[in-house]
C-alpha cells in the first residue's frame, strides 16, 4: 500500500487554501471528509490540476482575523510571514492613486481633519513623504503641545532639538506614575536623546519594573546597547542588530512605537533625514522573504503533490488524522467518511 505522511500544519494550510477556491466540489467534499472512492478519482485528478494552476497564480496574502488559523500553521511550519508585507502593498496602491495627495470622498468624510497620525507614519515607512508632509503639519497644529505634535513636525522635516524631548520626558521617576499618554514604550526612548548614562539607566530601571512584558524586551535591549555605545563597550554593529530586532517586533497596529527608535538611530548611528530613517525601518520590516504565491509555499505544494501521486494510482484515496500528522494512502476510504476535517 502506498502512503504519505504529512504534518498536521501542512495539511491544515493546504485545506485553508483549498477552501478559498471555487469550482472544485469533489476536492471539497472528499479531501475534507476522509477520502475519495476509486470511481471518483479521475474527476478528482482533473480538479487537482486546476488547484495546482490556481495556486501558481494566487497571491499568498493572509489577512486577519479570517486567516488566523493559516497564520498559526505557517508559524508551525517555519514559513516566513510578516503582516507588514500586506501593509506595504496597500500603501503602495494608495500612493499610486494619490489617495493622500487628494484626500477626498469617503476619506474626507470619515476623517475631515486628515489621515490619523498612525496612518501617516505608515505611509512614510513605504516612501510616501511628499503626500504625507502637508497632513503631518496639519496634524501637528491640531495636536499642539503633545508628543504626537513634536514627532509630526520632525517627520515633516522640521528640526527637533533633544532638549525639547528631554523636557517632555521629565524625570525618570515619572515613569513609575501612570500619567503618560502615549505609552511607556514610546516615552522611555526619550531618556536616550542625549548621552546622559546615569539618567538613561535610571529610566531603564524604573521602566523594567513597570513593563513586565517580554514584548518590550527587544526595545529594552536596543536602549541598553545605546548605553554601551556611550560607554564604548558596545559596537555600532551590535546597536544596529538591536535596532533591527526591536523594530521587527512592532505590529502595524502600533506603528507609532517605531518613531522614537528611528530618531535615536539617526542621532547616534546613521544621520539621515526623518523620512529616510522611516523608510530604512520600512525596508527592514519587509526584509522577511514572504512567498509571493501559494505555489511558493513548499509545505502546501508538498501536500498537493502527495495527493496527485496517490490519486494517479487509481486505487482510492484515504485521509486519516494521526497523532500530530495526517496519513494519506492509496486505498478506499473508510465507509461513512468523517467530518473531522471540516
Amino acid at each position: 500500500m502506498e502512503f504519505r505522511h504529512l504534518s498536521a500544519p501542512a495539511w491544515s494550510a493546504f485545506k485553508s487554501w483549498l477552501l478559498k477556491l471555487h469550482g472544485v466540489p469533489i476536492s471539497h467534499l472528499r479531501l475534507l471528509t476522509g477520502g475519495c472512492p476509486a470511481e471518483e478519482l479521475p474527476a478528482l485528478a482533473k480538479e487537482l490540476k486546476r488547484v495546482r494552476a490556481e495556486f501558481k497564480k494566487r497571491p499568498n496574502e493572509v489577512s486577519a482575523p479570517a486567516d488566523e488559523g493559516l497564520r498559526k500553521d505557517y508559524a508551525a511550519l517555519g514559513v516566513p510571514w510578516s503582516a507588514w508585507s500586506e501593509v506595504a502593498r496597500e500603501v503602495q496602491r494608495d500612493l499610486k492613486r494619490k489617495r493622500y495627495a487628494r484626500w477626498t470622498g469617503a476619506d474626507a468624510l470619515e476623517f475631515p481633519e486628515g489621515p490619523p497620525a498612525e496612518d501617516l507614519v505608515t505611509v512614510l515607512l513605504f516612501g510616501g513623504v511628499e503626500q504625507a508632509r502637508p497632513h503631518l503639519l496639519r496634524r501637528a497644529s491640531l495636536a499642539a503641545g503633545s508628543l504626537e505634535a513634536l514627532w509630526c513636525r520632525w517627520l515633516a522635516g522640521e528640526p527637533l532639538e533633544p532638549e525639547t524631548l528631554r523636557s517632555f520626558a521629565g524625570a525618570p521617576e515619572r515613569l513609575a506614575e501612570p500619567l503618560y499618554t502615549p505609552g511607556l514604550e514610546e516615552v522611555l526612548p526619550l531618556f536616550f536623546v542625549e548621552p546622559d548614562p546615569a539618567r538613561a539607566e535610571r529610566a531603564l530601571d524604573v521602566a523594567s519594573a513597570q513593563m513586565g512584558s517580554s514584548r518590550s524586551q527587544p526595545l529594552m535591549d536596543f536602549l541598553r546597547s545605546l548605553l554601551g555605545l556611550w560607554r564604548q563597550d558596545t559596537s555600532v554593529e551590535e546597536v544596529r542588530a538591536r535596532f533591527d530586532a526591536s523594530i521587527a517586533t512592532v505590529p502595524p497596529s502600533e506603528v507609532a512605537r517605531l518613531i522614537a527608535p528611528a530618531y535615536l538611530y539617526g542621532r547616534y548611528i546613521h544621520a539621515l533625514p526623518p523620512h529616510a530613517l522611516l523608510e530604512l525601518a520600512g525596508s527592514r520590516l519587509e526584509r522577511i522573504a514572504v512567498p509571493a504565491r501559494v505555489a511558493d509555499v513548499q509545505p502546501v505544494m508538498a501536500a498537493l503533490a502527495a495527493l496527485e501521486e496517490l490519486t494517479a494510482m487509481g486505487l482510492g484515496l484515504r485521509v486519516e488524522q494521526r497523532s500530530g500528522n495526517v496519513l494519506l494512502s492509496a486505498q478506499e476510504p473508510e465507509t461513512g467518511g468523517g467530518d473531522e476535517f471540516l
